[in-house]
């Protein structure tokens, strides 16, 4: 009975050793599979490192868990994840003409002078022409008037919104021009905004001059404008009707620009660019002539552009994108890559702005443009920046490669209680080239191979255990039995 006991007991403890994971590495950095030099270039309390996308290939985690910075004897050395800078959005200020035109005297009765212009409306949509020359009189481009009936004042034709670009907003001011030998002058003025030229609406009123002071001309040509729609006709403002106070004293305007802002995205730090060349198509769910793009981690993007080659081409495509290998494709957008050839210039279109997290690309052509060539794809992406602070002994080291590693960063806040009074201080460094620990390339792969040995050497184990139990009991069941 005693061999009985002791044979179950072995079978056990066996079932328990091959189920039994192999025991982890203490020491941290002994577990990170890869380490770069890091080079510091510009020294500081804190240095900054931005990360190339060497980094994201090498870590095992999309989050950058993994990454550890120790210094030349081997200790860890603190750090952060900085992310990049948000796009920001600048407004840069632009002009586009405005036309003028001279308002005519006012006759005897008229509340309000007369329109210089003759208007047909079609729909919601204005056209404006100059009315005949006996309605204005003569004097240079916009006209003038005599000095015996000086002019009440101008009016003044923005343009029909509908005709302005997407990214031009309404004009926020008008700046106006008048001849280089105008006597000195100063001219009030009072303004009225209109988006159809029959309601009129009170927008202030403000003065020009002309002034000479110490040998120079001092001049305020500019009228503030009340940017945007009319109160209550969801419409943009069109017409201004500028009229002045005392029209003796004002000068004869040349020209009038309106002066909008058109905004800009900017981005403080330019994006990480590179690119990335087609992988080999046949898998199960590739679409006919799509190419693929693995970018070798997990990456946010800014943006990607396709390089066609030298031959003009229009490419219709779909971009899909995913994380994992088995996921299923979702669409991003959809665009199209094309170069035309203008003389001895070629076109092209912007990059195409995708700012996804995302590992793999597809792009899907539209059958009836014909195939993409097998290019590479051009890829922008903002990536983070490891801070560390400059202490212990150099030279650094950036290590990665651990798919269940803690977290190793600090938050940013924590290393650097003054982040935004800090940054301008920060040293800055670069990563040279990866290398592989052999050691931890060893233990992995023994580790694989365990993985793999381990369901086999497992039934191994319970058939030999069963065995021994089967030839127990044989046993016990022909052993003589003992008389009392």
């Amino acid at each position: 009975m005693l061999a009985f006991n002791v044979a179950i007991a072995v079978a056990l403890a066996a079932t328990l050793a091959a189920v039994s994971p192999t025991p982890a590495t203490a020491a941290d950095e002994v577990s990170l599979r890869f380490e770069a030099p890091i080079v510091v270039e510009q020294p500081g309390a804190f240095v900054r490192l931005p990360l190339p996308v060497s980094a994201y290939t090498q870590a095992r985690q999309a989050s950058l868990a993994d990454l550890r910075i120790v210094d030349a004897r081997g200790e860890r050395v603190p750090f952060a994840l900085l992310a990049p800078p948000a796009e920001q959005v600048h407004a840069r200020e632009a002009t586009r003409p405005a036309a003028l035109y001279l308002l005519p005297p006012r006759r005897p009765g008229q509340a309000e002078p007369g329109l210089p212009i003759e208007v047909q409306v079609v729909g919601d949509r204005i056209t404006v022409r100059r009315a005949a020359p006996a309605a204005a009189p003569r004097a240079g481009a916009a006209g003038a008037t005599s000095a015996a009936a000086p002019a009440p004042g101008w009016l003044i034709d923005l343009g029909d919104p509908k005709e302005r670009a997407s990214d031009e907003l309404p004009a926020h001011k008008l700046r106006l021009a008048w001849a280089a030998n105008t006597p000195p002058f100063t001219a009030a003025y009072e303004l009225a905004l209109s988006d159809d030229l029959r309601q009129w609406r009170a927008a202030g009123g403000g003065q020009l001059l002309a002034l000479d002071a110490a040998g120079a001309r001092l001049a305020q040509s500019e009228v503030p404008l009340a940017a945007g729609r009319t109160a209550g006709a969801g419409r943009e403002t069109r017409f201004v009707r500028l009229r002045w106070l005392d029209a003796a004293s004002a000068p004869v305007l040349t020209a009038a620009t309106q002066v909008f802002a058109r905004p800009e995205r900017v981005r403080p730090e330019p994006p990480v660019a590179f690119e990335v060349p087609p992988i080999a198509a046949g898998a199960p769910d590739d679409a006919k002539g799509a190419l693929t793009y693995d970018l070798g981690a997990v990456l946010p993007l800014a943006d990607i552009d396709l390089a066609l080659g030298d031959a003009a081409r229009v490419a219709p495509v779909r971009v899909q994108g995913r994380s994992r290998i088995d996921e299923p494709w979702r669409d991003l957008a959809q665009t199209v890559f094309y170069r035309l050839e203008r003389g001895a210039t070629f076109d092209r279109p912007p990059p195409l702005s995708l700012p996804v997290r995302v590992r793999y690309l597809r792009l899907v052509p539209d059958l009836r443009s014909g195939p993409l060539p097998a290019v590479p794809l051009a890829v922008r992406a903002p990536l983070a920046s490891v801070v560390f602070a400059a202490q212990g002994t150099p030279p650094y080291r950036l290590q990665a490669g651990s798919a269940d590693a803690p977290a190793g960063a600090l938050p940013i806040t924590t290393l650097v209680p003054a982040l935004e009074q800090e940054r301008a201080r920060l040293g800055h460094a670069t990563l040279g080239a990866w290398r592989e620990n052999e050691a931890v390339a060893r233990a992995e792969a023994w580790r694989q191979r365990w993985t793999e040995w381990r369901p086999a050497l497992l039934w191994a184990v319970l058939l030999a255990g069963v065995a021994a139990l089967a030839w127990m009991v044989w046993r016990l069941a022909r052993s003589p039995t003992r008389s009392g």
